[in-house]
């Protein structure tokens, strides 16, 4: 999977490089060149399946060959062990047809555990691969 810059002046990049770009470099945001396309049963499915499998089908296209995909489970499995709740991030009916989905089951109770805990496992997978930790 190869990422592009949204104004058009960076080049393409990795996966494993735009975890490090953060920003492309002319400034814009980094995108997935293309998207991958999931099944209506992929999806009818992923809502019954545990957090990490799911989570595992869904960023693995995105990652390309930069991660094996036991790399990969091994970084997810650990980043959601944390959460206390087992579906990491359950829905809750708060009334009839309407649902809240809950993002503050992760370490520091926040949102932002959802994708951070991965990310950081990220770096330091990257970090040590590249002997820079």
């Amino acid at each position: 999977m190869r990422y592009i810059g949204t104004r058009g002046a960076a080049p393409a990049l990795n996966f494993e490089d735009v975890v490090f770009a953060g920003l492309a470099s002319d400034g814009g945001l980094y995108v997935p060149e293309s998207y991958p396309a999931f099944s209506r049963d992929f999806i009818r499915d992923a809502v019954v399946k545990p957090y990490e499998e799911t989570a595992l089908r869904v960023i693995s296209p995105y990652v390309g060959d930069c991660l094996s995909e036991s790399e990969l489970s091994d970084m997810i499995g650990k980043a959601y062990a944390t959460f206390r709740h087992k579906s990491v991030a359950p829905l809750s009916e708060i009334g009839k047809g309407s649902w809240l989905l809950e993002l503050f089951h992760g370490p520091t109770l926040a949102f932002k555990d959802v994708a951070l805990q991965l990310l950081g496992r990220l770096f330091g997978f990257f970090l040590n691969r590249r002997g820079e930790a």
